[in-house]
């Protein structure tokens, strides 16, 4: 093995280890694999040094490996995701919320938002690389042809059909990016205090939302579609949690997001509420319930 090679691919490791991660998150939905995967994909670089032939493409030549190693591990899990089913919210603090270029309406650079990521989980996985490799890391269509072992024209045609699927997946674009920071922290008010006329002040009328709870938590089977269905929902989980909730603005997934915890030992974490907003409305509202997903907030957090 070359130690020029070496040194090179070491070097690209080191400028690009979050943007990586931040690369698995995307394809996969989910923190742990993101961690496992962009491990293996560092791996595999490493052993493969001296297939780098153009030192000056190292940090594409290591995204093109991340996208593979994650391809050949949704071709061996091969999960059908539930309708309601998010992803890990993270703490990711390098996100970039920044509206970039005309693309900037389907996915912006470096674009881990939550209603983002959870979208692309529900387009095929080889769209799902084609889009990112594309539109995020900047690899060329012969490139991302060369990586997914096809041809310039057949990688163009999954790219166009990528963003019309993701379009279809994220419902709508007329929102705010990033989010309105003032209706989030409204947003918290009004769940601290229960207060269904508050809440009822910042929804839209055709706010649509969905709860995740993981399998583990009862929650709604399919979106909940209009305002007064959601406020209906709210007031039902008033009657039911029965102690006082404290809420916060923290920043998750590039952008503000409420973080509701239960009072007691350690303020366990109750929930997510990661909101989608237009014209000083909410249009959407993501709920994360699912116990996994929300432990590593509870550590990363405090």
């Amino acid at each position: 093995m070359s130690s020029g090679r070496t040194a090179i691919v070491l070097a690209g490791i080191e400028r690009c280890r979050k943007r990586l991660w931040a690369h698995c998150y995307r394809m996969t939905g989910r923190r742990a694999d993101a961690d496992d995967l962009s491990q293996e994909a560092i791996a595999r670089a490493i052993e493969r040094a001296d297939d780098l032939h153009d030192e000056g493409a190292a940090d594409g030549w290591l995204f093109r490996i991340a996208t593979t190693v994650c391809l050949d591990h949704l071709r061996r899990e091969r999960r059908v995701r539930a309708i309601t089913e998010l992803v890990d919210p993270i703490a990711f603090s390098d996100a970039s919320t920044s509206v970039e270029g005309p693309e900037a309406t389907v996915l912006l650079h470096d674009d881990v938002r939550l209603a983002v990521v959870a979208a692309l989980q529900h387009l095929a996985p080889k769209q799902r690389a084609v889009l990112l490799l594309h539109d995020v890391c900047g690899l060329s269509l012969g490139e991302i042809a060369a990586t997914l072992g096809t041809n310039g024209n057949a990688a163009k045609a999954t790219l166009r059909r990528a963003r019309n699927a993701l379009g279809r997946a994220r419902g709508r674009t007329d929102i705010d990016v990033p989010v309105d920071a003032e209706v989030v922290e409204r947003l918290s008010r009004a769940l601290a205090a229960r207060s269904v006329s508050a809440l009822a002040a910042l929804l839209a009328d055709d706010v649509w939302g969905v709860v995740d709870g993981g399998g583990i938590v009862r929650v709604a089977k399919r979106p909940t579609l209009g305002a007064r269905a959601l406020l209906r929902r709210f007031q039902n989980l008033n009657r039911r949690v029965g102690v006082p909730v404290a809420c916060r603005v923290e920043r998750l997934n590039g952008e503000p997001a409420v973080l509701v915890t239960l009072p007691g030992a350690g303020s366990a974490v109750f929930a997510s509420v990661h909101v989608e907003t237009r014209n000083g409305r909410i249009a959407a509202m993501r709920v994360v319930r699912d116990p996994a997903k929300l432990l590593p907030l509870h550590e990363t957090i405090q």
